[in-house]
């Protein structure tokens, strides 16, 4: 089992930093888990690609970071285990990363339980870090106009924030939507698929384009400026 990360009990702004160096100065695609018209998400081979959680298993070639929510309930055993997050790991299973970012929960140093979990699928990363709630929080009050802590933005507007406070050249999101639905759970389209960051993630958008002009780019991106 991985060494703990100490858990961060304020705003950690290192914790962003630790990408900088793959990301800055790079044109960015941010691949969510949103179903898409295609099998694989479009990506250049130019582009830094960035999967969110489940939306790995749609990036045609392995990922440059991978951001992902870990949890205490990735522990083996734990009764309290979510089978659609463990679904969404499962999404990673043989698969490669250059980075994997893990966005932690909030009252342990969850990285061991989801690493470990990781590891029994074969899955591979060259490094890791973690970003801690308080950063989280802390980073979407600074870019994206946050004030509740009731209201935080999806893994992928997140995500785009990082990228963005990191220095990307730009950021162009793929597989995001408002809609129901998982790419990588086809036949799933009922109404307890909603995403529950609607109100957030608009705001959130809102906010990173005026701040970014030009930085972001995507169909969620047209929704939101129409």
């Amino acid at each position: 089992m991985k060494p703990l990360i100490p858990l961060a009990t304020v705003a950690d702004p290192t914790q962003v930093e630790r990408v900088r160096a793959l990301l800055e100065g790079r044109a960015c695609v941010i691949v969510g888990s949103a179903p898409l018209r295609t099998p694989l998400a479009d990506v250049s081979s130019t582009e830094c690609a960035i999967a969110v959680n489940g939306g790995i298993s749609s990036l045609p070639r392995p990922a440059d970071v991978w951001v992902v929510g870990s949890k205490q309930q990735d522990k083996p055993g734990d009764p309290n285990l979510r089978p659609l997050h463990q679904t969404m790991l499962e999404q990673a299973r043989g698969r490669s990363v250059n980075h994997l970012l893990l966005l932690r929960g909030p009252k342990i140093a969850s990285e061991c339980y989801t690493l470990a979990a990781l590891e029994r699928l074969h899955f591979t990363a060259a490094t890791w870090s973690v970003l801690d709630k308080p950063t989280k929080r802390w980073l979407e009050g600074e870019l994206c106009a946050r004030t509740d802590d009731k209201q935080p933005c999806s893994s992928g507007v997140l995500a785009a924030a990082v990228a963005l406070w990191c220095g990307a050249a730009s950021v162009r999101l793929v597989g995001f939507s408002f809609m129901p639905g998982y790419h990588y759970l086809p036949n799933e389209r009922g109404a307890s698929w909603w995403r529950n960051h609607v109100a957030a993630d608009k705001r959130a958008l809102a906010v990173l384009m005026a701040r970014y002009p030009g930085g972001l780019s995507g169909a969620l991106v047209q929704e939101v400026a129409a």
